[in-house]
């Protein structure tokens, strides 16, 4: 039986899956083997092998114990008051990885909704766009990522925090994720090509390097045919990188897990010269 756990843990390691899901799956499999030391423990015990029949029902009770407990974590929100696992992780001094690598000096930026890096526009002119992403604009975003990453102009290092330091910062944002290369990166080459009636979002490392990363489909609340039907110019005013791996706190620390790299634009408009 626990070959076979064993093995499927194995298999699972080759997909990318979140570990709220493997999780899950774990649990499952776990109340397999669970019900299963409970038969073998019952067999003993009628066939008059007390001691290791009570023995195999004692193991199999405090599993059972274990089980429940992930059951409430990993298919509910609500943890358990009678959940002894942050305790057990105190008692045996178990701490969370700790990293004390630093921001490169062109690290993570924590970049405001309103900074913008093409120039400087009016505020008051600058609007949120909602973008679509292709799956292949989706792969060159990815591309773009690991290029950036090559080159140091960006870590996923959680500016420097510590494992402790993010738990903290968890607590004060009621839980709100924290992400490895903070609120975003500023892109460091973007452009916008009307293609057709498309506006397609362009970014990479510089002009020479530029790969169609999304195409925008709303600029505040308008759909961009009826703003492109306004008397006025749009501009993209920033693109920023989101997304990509993160830490939210688990039931004995903080764990990390990941979401694909993604953008969000600013589009700055102006009225158009008659």
């Amino acid at each position: 039986m626990f070959s076979f756990l064993d093995m499927i843990n194995h298999y699972l390691g080759y997909f990318n899956i979140n570990n709220r899901l493997k999780g899950r799956v774990y649990s499952v499999l776990g109340g397999l083997g669970t019900a299963y030391l409970f038969y073998i423990s019952i067999r003993f015990i009628m066939n008059h092998f007390y001691k290791q029949g009570l023995l195999i029902l004692l193991v199999a009770f405090i599993l059972l114990y274990f089980l429940i407990c992930n059951i409430f974590y990993y298919f509910t929100k609500v943890q358990p008051r009678f959940d002894i696992s942050p305790k057990l992780a105190e008692w045996l001094h178990i701490k969370e990885h700790q990293e004390v690598e630093t921001n490169s000096r062109f690290g993570n930026q924590v970049v405001t909704p309103t900074q913008n890096a093409n120039g400087i526009f009016d505020q008051q002119h600058v609007l949120p766009a909602k973008v679509r992403i292709t799956p292949q604009q989706q792969r060159n975003i990815e591309q773009i990522v690991l290029r950036l990453k090559d080159q140091g102009i960006f870590k996923e290092d959680y500016n420097g925090m510590l494992d402790r330091q993010i738990y903290e910062l968890l607590k004060a944002t009621a839980g709100k994720p924290i992400y490895a290369i903070g609120r975003g990166v500023v892109l460091p080459y973007f452009d916008m090509k009307l293609e057709g009636d498309r506006y397609v979002v362009y970014g990479g490392l510089n002009e020479a390097e530029v790969f169609p990363i999304g195409v925008i489909r709303q600029v505040g609340l308008q759909s961009i045919a009826s703003a492109s039907n306004l008397d006025v110019d749009l501009f993209l005013a920033s693109v920023m990188l989101v997304g990509g791996p993160f830490k939210v706190n688990g039931r004995a620390g903080v764990i990390e897990q990941s979401h694909p790299y993604s953008i969000t634009t600013q589009v700055a408009y102006k009225k158009k010269q008659n």
